[in-house]
């Protein structure tokens, strides 16, 4: 497999169209189930509205560059040259021809029932060598999914083609990927049409110059606000980092770079790993904490997970050269795991805040999450021996994820004192249940997206004032942090 050129975090292989058409020969050869996608401007922006769309292009076997704004980008900010433009349909219909010579079993799905027919006619006469397994249209009703995927699955084809418009097709090859278990699936968008002469490609000379857009557009004026995407495109690639991480390093500290999806699917391999793990949902305020107490730094950065919760950590790793794109709040990641306790059965306990709170936040979380097992709280206001009581009910119970709730710092240092437990999965909520209880009101949505939680809170709570202090502290070392890295530059 050639390079791949990383652009706004999705990967673009860099090859030419007989590099592409070579790479489906090998997948078909092995048997092996993999998806080739056409990348262009418009997907790589639903990647980024997507979570789903981006981690299918981030797991595709062959991402094969069909916009000339990904090549223009390439160039431009990364000063890299893509070797070629090779459009969806002109591999599909190279694979045509591969297939016809190799005699690959191939099944057709999508488009209009018409379209689709015609489609079919042609590829019998003009491809003789195919063995045409099967077809469908793409208008089938959500029930009869499952039935055309065991049809698709049963005809044993070697290479599917999908054509329903992307990226609805995208997510049927990934979605049924196992189940199919066909060598090489490729959405195709619009292709049927072209074969079966509905549409009508630019000459080939407007085709090599990349202006193929515009000719659709003179042809198509409607087309206009996809056009109107480039220039957004061009933002989304300035703004992102060329390349995705899981974590960037913080201070010594290594901080989860993933969406809540997939922090879920981490902490659900930590359950499945068994315990203990310590999960720390990092603000800025808890960072200032842990500048000035080394025991506190020193469990941060040896925790199993770091989540940015804070838009303070977001905008000091970026000072310090780092994009942390994806900030979950600890109340968000908390409610999901006990969204996941209740689907697989976990058991969970409680932890912290005053006796009432925590009674009505177990109600109401009970109530939000059916069949959630609850193997029992205890406030955040207990005394030694009361301490012994609650360590060994945790440890009888077999309890699968502790949430703990009793102010950063000291929530986590407590979990850390208790590694003995074997919690897999604990993790330190702050405040989490004077929310869920009904005591606090969490801030707007509107608020919470632009990060500034912080600040809604200090208005309603003015007792916070005294925090904030803690924030100019935390920005202080980031700050001295930068002006370091600098000079060693």
């Amino acid at each position: 497999m050639a390079d791949r050129i990383y652009v706004a975090g999705i990967p673009v292989d860099n090859v030419d169209i007989d590099e592409a058409a070579a790479s489906v020969v090998s997948f078909v050869a092995s048997g092996i189930p993999h998806v080739g996608i056409a990348v262009n401007p418009e997907k790589v922006i639903k990647a980024k509205q997507d979570k789903e769309v981006e981690r299918l292009l981030q797991q595709s076997d062959l991402n094969f560059c069909d916009g000339i704004g990904v090549i223009w980008a390439t160039c431009l900010f990364y000063h890299e040259r893509m070797k070629a433009r090779v459009t969806g349909v002109d591999l599909f219909l190279r694979i045509l021809e591969i297939a016809n010579e190799r005699r690959w079993r191939l099944y057709l799905l999508g488009s209009r029932p018409d379209v689709i027919r015609g489609v079919v006619a042609i590829v019998r006469e003009r491809y003789p060598g195919i063995v045409l397994v099967g077809f469908h249209d793409g208008y089938f009703a959500d029930e009869d999914e499952s039935a055309l995927v065991a049809e698709i699955s049963s005809a044993r084809p070697e290479v599917l083609f999908v054509g329903m418009g992307s990226p609805k097709q995208e997510k049927f090859i990934t979605s049924h990927k196992k189940e199919m278990n066909v060598p090489f699936a490729m959405g195709v968008g619009g292709s049927y049409n072209v074969l079966s002469g509905e549409f009508k490609r630019a000459p080939a000379r407007i085709q090599r110059l990349g202006l193929e857009w515009l000719y659709r557009f003179v042809l198509d004026p409607k087309r206009l606000p996809r056009i109107l995407l480039l220039p957004r495109f061009l933002g989304i690639v300035m703004r992102s980092p060329r390349r995705h991480v899981s974590t960037v390093e913080f201070f010594g500290i290594t901080i989860s770079n993933r969406d809540l999806d997939e922090l879920v699917a981490v902490a659900e391999d930590l359950l499945q790993a068994g315990g203990p793990h310590l999960v720390v949902t990092l603000n800025g305020e808890m960072a200032a904490r842990a500048f000035r107490d080394p025991e506190f730094l020193a469990v941060v950065q040896h925790a199993d997970l770091v989540v940015a919760d804070g838009v303070g950590i977001v905008l000091g790793a970026r000072m310090l050269g780092s994009r942390i794109e994806n900030r979950v709040p600890g109340i968000e990641f908390s409610a999901a795991l006990l969204e996941l306790a209740a689907r697989k059965g976990y058991t969970v306990y409680f932890l912290g805040a005053r006796p009432e709170v925590v009674a009505r936040a177990v109600s109401k979380m009970c109530v939000r999450y059916p069949g959630l097992k609850v193997a029992g709280w205890h406030s955040g206001y207990f005394d030694n021996r009361e301490e012994s009581c609650i360590a060994r009910e945790i440890r009888d119970a077999r309890v699968d994820i502790l949430l703990v709730g009793m102010g950063g710092g000291v929530q986590e240092k407590w979990i850390s004192q208790h590694r003995d437990l074997g919690v897999p999965v604990a993790i330190g909520v702050g405040g989490t249940f004077d929310v869920w209880s009904g005591e606090v009101r969490r801030a707007p949505r509107f608020v919470q997206k632009t990060g500034i939680e912080w600040l809604y809170r200090l208005i309603v709570q003015p007792s916070r004032l005294r925090r904030v202090g803690s924030i100019f502290y935390f920005m202080f070392c980031v700050l001295t942090q930068s002006r370091k890295s600098r000079e060693i530059s």
